[in-house]
């Protein structure tokens, strides 16, 4: 053989193992950037398929009670749905257990309302369409009893808890108006007591969060609105009233919040305060706020110091101990495209980590994050509500 030929011969084998090697190291998404190094894979594969478009809310719980961590999806104008996890982190349809609605769904809950030690599940609605009630009979089989709930609204948002403190767990209901408390009588019956219970404000509510923010054991209320955030303190046996001016520092700027966490981040044994916020009305600021707890429940906006910039719409944000070392750690989810990992240095101080943790080029408009172990290997794991795409998962290494 001619000893060109053969040269040649060489160098296109070495040129195509090459181009080889470069085609597997390439993402799965087709976009041909090189393999993550990240800490978080995109394992959304492992979810079945049909999960695109609108996702609102995630909620990780055993639905089944095999020990793992399933997930109850709240889908907007589709069919809510459940994901049984097989084990490992991947994920079986399970929704043939729910009714067929397609609703203008919000939000949802998962608890047990009526003390059989099975989470049961509870979604809202927004249009004046009837909330969600669906029981669990065991192992992920529900009963429908929505006719259990007294109210209808433009609902956006819920939250449960034993707001009365009679062992029961409650629910209380965010909406454009008067938001609304509903109490249990312990068999999942519910009466509506709003009037009694919390100020008459009209309000846009996007989410709601409680916990002991005073330190006097007992559960008070933290409300996100499109406007005028607010704090109501329990003055005992589940009753609120309004202290926000006290509590929360204002801002000049319209703080369009649509998401609120309650959370250690500085480990001093309070509650501290996160809100995420967007910009979408003119004039609003954007940037999401850190208010840190005094220990009694008034709150200092220290936004500026331990917070990196933040304006690209929020709309969850999750805590977690991401690495291992003791602290929390915060998950940002942006509507706009993207999901920001946040590590907390262990004094409530966080710096943008998001090149080392999360795949490149990862940008889905996110509703939601439900931070768990999925794949029971004592990691934390997301998993990712998508507007206008499908869900997406991701397992750290």
């Amino acid at each position: 053989m001619n000893y060109r030929y053969f040269i040649l011969i060489a160098v296109i084998a070495s040129t195509l193992s090459a181009c080889h090697l470069n085609l597997n190291n390439h993402d799965g998404n087709g976009n041909g950037t090189p393999q993550d190094t990240t800490i978080f894979k995109n394992a959304s594969a492992d979810l079945p398929a049909g999960l695109s478009n609108n996702t609102v809310k995630a909620k990780a719980v055993d639905l089944d009670n095999d020990g793992d961590l399933d997930l109850a999806l709240a889908i907007e104008y589709q069919s809510n749905k459940i994901l049984f996890n097989n084990g490992d982190g991947s994920f079986t349809d399970g929704s043939s257990g729910l009714p067929v609605q397609k609703f203008d769904t919000r939000d949802l809950n998962v608890a047990d309302f009526d003390g059989d030690g099975a989470p049961d599940l509870f979604f809202v609605s927004n249009q004046n369409e009837s909330s969600e009630l669906y029981l669990n009979q065991g192992k992920g089989t529900f009963t429908d009893l929505s006719q259990r709930i007294p109210v209808t609204g433009n609902f956006t948002s819920c939250e449960s808890w034993d707001i009365n403190g009679d062992g029961n767990t409650d629910i209380m209901i965010g909406l454009n108006g008067q938001n609304i408390i509903l109490i249990n009588n312990g068999n999942a019956y519910f009466a509506n007591e709003t009037p009694d219970r919390i100020p008459t404000k009209f309000d846009n509510t996007n989410d709601i969060t409680f916990g002991d923010i005073t330190g006097e054991g007992l559960s008070d209320i933290v409300i996100a609105n499109t406007d005028n955030n607010r704090a109501y303190l329990n003055i005992g046996s589940g009753y609120f009233k309004d202290d926000t001016a006290n509590r929360i520092p204002f801002i000049q700027a319209i703080e369009e919040t649509q998401d609120v966490n309650l959370a250690d981040v500085d480990q001093d044994g309070d509650l501290d305060l996160y809100f995420g916020n967007s910009g979408f009305q003119s004039g609003s600021n954007a940037q999401d706020r850190l208010l840190i707890n005094d220990g009694s429940g008034y709150f200092s906006d220290k936004t500026s110091d331990r917070l990196p910039n933040l304006t690209t719409d929020t709309f969850d944000a999750d805590f977690g101990d991401l690495d291992g070392d003791g602290d929390l750690d915060l998950v940002v989810g942006n509507y706009n495209g993207g999901v920001r990992v946040l590590i907390n240095n262990g004094s409530g101080f966080f710096s943008d980590q998001s090149s080392k943790w999360v795949p490149n080029n990862f940008n889905p408009h996110v509703n939601d994050l439900e931070i768990a172990d999925y794949n029971g290997d004592g990691l934390l794991d997301i998993y990712i509500a998508v507007q206008d795409g499908a869900d997406q998962l991701l397992i750290q290494k």
